[in-house]
């Protein structure tokens, strides 16, 4: 039986990692842009791919520690691994996800997405030595779904994540006839994106945007046939969306680093920004917020009645504190 909304994400069942991101609980951890494949489809930024760069959620990282510290911000309550192909990178790979488990115990769930390109038994044997829960293969080419068959006499959790290219219908039936007979435990079919790296590619196919701010004309359509014709087959089928990438994803996110992290004159929305009051004041005001720079306060938007002049701004929770948008207000009458 599918569960459901179409524009959100449809499913038979969800995988323990999908599980975990709808609730806002699973840091993004992107190891490396390396990759060894080109897909012409790929929604990845020119910031970052092909680039040997890691990101937690969306700020840029130097060092695995701050991936653990970004946990904690967010009081996460697993992390996906991506990139590129997190295997061209797989010694940080194996001594973040040892150093994840450590911190957090080994219930702390760990999924790594893989085109299977570099998979071996080694890199199996290593992942599973150090606690994977969950790999998630994009098998570009025929050659790459042995790996898949690989790593399903390991421990961990196996599926398939492929997006919904309008025209390859016949490619992701067979996917899942594969995955089914193959006994792959899940299968996840994600709404083709357009984004400003791979909008010249699609475009010269004549896919447009339909969905949503980047979903593709028909990808929707396609992988909702594709669930209903195979809802009762013996694995999870799993149809995510655009619009929950772009909206539900990131806002149940930055949603939770606020509930853990917002400092206490920071005023969440339930949009999942934060709100706060800039002023300026030669005097002490510690006890309504904490000084930025000389003169210059930052505190509680409630307090704004007590000054004159008030620059209210809307940012993201993240490290980028990226500003949505500032205000100035006059709410003290001279």
């Amino acid at each position: 039986m599918l569960k459901g909304n179409p524009d959100i994400g449809v499913y038979t069942a969800l995988p323990k990692g999908c599980e975990l991101c709808r609730l806002g609980g699973k840091l993004v951890v992107y190891m490396t842009g390396r990759c060894g494949d080109n897909c012409y489809y790929c929604p990845v930024s020119n910031e970052r791919f092909g680039k040997d760069v890691m990101y937690a959620n969306e700020a840029k990282v130097e060092t695995l520690r701050d991936f653990i510290y970004e946990a904690y911000r967010m009081n996460a309550l697993g992390a996906g691994i991506t990139g590129g192909d997190p295997i061209l990178a797989l010694n940080r790979v194996v001594r973040l996800i040892r150093m994840l488990k450590d911190e957090f115990s080994s219930v702390f769930h760990v999924h790594l997405y893989t085109s299977g390109r570099y998979v071996t038994y080694d890199v199996l044997r290593e992942l599973q030595a150090v606690g994977l829960d969950e790999i998630r293969f994009h098998p570009v080419k025929d050659e790459y779904f042995k790996a898949i068959e690989k790593a399903l006499k390991f421990d961990f959790d196996v599926g398939i994540e492929v997006p919904s290219l309008p025209h390859e219908k016949d490619y992701l039936e067979k996917v899942i006839k594969w995955g089914t007979e193959k006994g792959v435990k899940f299968i996840n079919i994600n709404e083709l994106e357009l984004t400003e790296r791979n909008f010249q590619p699609l475009n010269v196919q004549g896919y447009k945007v339909s969905h949503g701010l980047t979903g593709v004309k028909e990808s929707a359509e396609v992988a909702l046939s594709l669930l209903r014709r195979y809802e009762t087959c013996n694995l999870a089928l799993h149809y995510c969306s655009s619009v929950y990438k772009d909206v539900v994803e990131t806002r149940t996110r930055f949603l939770r680093i606020i509930r853990y992290s917002s400092k206490p004159y920071e005023q969440g929305t339930p949009e999942g920004t934060v709100v706060r009051a800039i002023v300026r004041s030669n005097m002490d005001l510690s006890d309504y917020g904490e000084k930025i720079s000389d003169g210059i306060w930052a505190i509680s938007p409630e307090f704004s009645n007590l000054f004159s002049e008030v620059l209210l701004v809307e940012e993201h929770p993240d490290q980028r504190r990226l500003r949505i948008s500032e205000k100035l207000v006059y709410p003290k009458s001279e």
